[in-house]
């Protein structure tokens, strides 16, 4: 649970929550990384890290949530309690809090 939070305290202050930092944004996020919880509905995004700690991250990686992988927001829950994402044909609906720890780079043209 701790370290939930400190990824998300990280990531509102725009640092990689990686400790030490893998690569994934070289110290700094900066404006190219957003979480799947902040991707507006009607966008799409590819997948660049799922951040370890993550519950059901083994789940994710099974149905093919992975690094690389296009998704596209379809609906917020209303209260922020669920977010559900189209990717590979199918519709899929994630927590609040899961979709916090999955980093994407946006795909639209009007980012």
């Amino acid at each position: 649970m701790m370290m939930r939070k400190h990824f998300r305290w990280a990531l509102r202050r725009g640092q990689c929550p990686q400790k030490p930092h893998g690569g994934c944004c070289r110290g700094s996020m900066g404006d190219a990384l957003l979480t799947l919880a902040e991707l507006p509905v009607g966008a799409t995004a590819t997948i660049v890290k799922i951040l370890p700690g993550l519950r059901g991250r083994k789940k994710f990686t099974d149905v093919g949530l992975v690094a690389g992988t296009k998704l596209q927001v379809e609906a917020h829950a209303p209260f922020g309690g669920l977010i559900r994402v189209k990717f590979m044909g199918t519709s899929m609906a994630l927590h609040g809090e899961d979709a916090a720890g999955i980093l994407l780079e946006r795909q639209d043209a009007d980012q």
